[in-house]
């Protein structure tokens, strides 16, 4: 029996002796066939009292380390949902103590939703997360360029980014690294061999660790946060559905009405910081419908405007903000009037009927009849 199966056995044996109503699971993840008696044993709990957390224990056996921990289920969400790179924690797992059926349940119900996104099913859901994690990894750019002051802080700053990036890649992959921050198995290494990364990936990485010119690092850095997100941008693209105009704009107008009365009225009061706000609005949110509509591409806030304002500016040729920026009060307003009607006008070219009504009662006969 190995010192592994010895563990299993020493430790199962507890659980059901002194902590049997107090942990719902033990589970040994990051599990392969490759593995070895000297890389020691992965082991977690689900915790359900309080006094499940004094079973935690970290040691060393001949050399060897070893770390048995509580795991809460808002973190194993958090996994499942991929807001942590750490699906290490179901893939591969195995059940080795059951105290709660309905525990049980629960983990594979979210161990399934896992495999589920990862299996490329939902590709678009990936691509999603991976630009979440992208945002994130503006922060340690941002702080190589503002905040650090020595190449230690510029190179620790760097390696934050370069894991950041190793899983953006594994996610649009449809993959996942076994093992956390310091496992044997690198994740920059791992993620170069992977089918789809940035532009210029390898040798980005081989600047940004092994060079002493760090403001080559801090250019190679930017390089490599611009092509990954240029990847993404690419992956996006190939997710175009396009759909009926009807689809995106039966009823929107409607819906815009108020926002066009809120614009008038910051207009007339002179309120340039609410006409800001709502500008900005019509701009962004008219663009991406537009856009979706003709290009079958969702934008949002991870794009510059530029990326998706090209129907709207094709199709109204104003600029709403450089007016404010100016306080032509005047302008403003014919520029909306033309703004509304050139609107309605394409409406009403695509055969979208606006309801509108003169007074309560024309509304009352149509509401009723429908």
């Amino acid at each position: 029996m190995t010192t592994n199966d010895k563990l299993i056995k020493l430790i199962t044996e507890k659980i059901t002796t002194d902590y049997k109503e107090d942990i719902a699971l033990l589970i040994r993840y990051d599990i392969n066939s490759e593995e070895k008696e000297s890389k020691g044993l992965d082991l977690y709990y689900i915790p359900k009292t309080e006094k499940a957390m004094q079973l935690s224990s970290q040691y060393i056996i001949d050399g060897i380390g070893y770390d048995l921990f509580p795991m809460k289920w808002d973190r194993l969400v958090s996994v499942a949902a991929m807001d942590s790179p750490q699906a290490y924690l179901f893939k591969n797992a195995e059940v080795l103590y059951v105290g709660d059926e309905e525990a049980l349940s629960r983990f594979y119900q979210l161990k399934n939703s896992l495999e589920t996104i990862l299996n490329g099913r939902y590709g678009e859901a990936l691509l999603n997360k991976a630009y979440e994690y992208l945002n994130e990894s503006y922060i340690y750019l941002y702080n190589v360029h503002n905040l650090c002051q020595s190449s230690i802080d510029i190179r620790i700053e760097a390696s934050k980014l370069l894991k950041q990036i190793s899983n953006i890649i594994a996610f649009i992959n449809h993959d996942y690294f076994l093992g956390g921050n310091g496992s044997e198995v690198s994740i920059i290494r791992a993620s170069s061999k992977m089918k789809k990364i940035p532009k210029d990936y390898p040798s980005l990485v081989d600047t940004i660790i092994h060079h002493d010119d760090m403001d080559l690092v801090k250019t190679s850095l930017n390089e490599l946060v611009n092509n990954t997100r240029t990847l993404l941008q690419s992956i996006r693209e190939s997710y175009a559905q396009t759909e009926p105009f009807e689809t995106f704009f039966n009823g929107y107008y409607e819906e815009m009405q108020k926002y066009l009365n809120y614009f008038k009225e910051a207009i007339l009061s002179g309120d340039s910081y609410k006409q800001f706000e709502i500008a900005s609005y019509l701009h962004e949110e008219i663009s991406q419908f537009l856009t979706k509509s003709k290009d079958g591409i969702w934008y949002d806030d991870r794009n510059v405007y530029h990326e998706y304002s090209i129907h709207f500016e094709s199709l109204f040729e104003l600029d709403f903000m450089k007016l404010i920026a100016h306080k032509n009060t005047d302008l403003l307003l014919t520029t909306l009037e033309n703004f509304d009607n050139t609107f309605k006008g394409l409406l009403k070219k695509e055969n979208i009927q606006v309801n509108s009504f003169d007074g309560f009662d024309s509304f009352s006969d149509y509401f009723r009849n429908k």
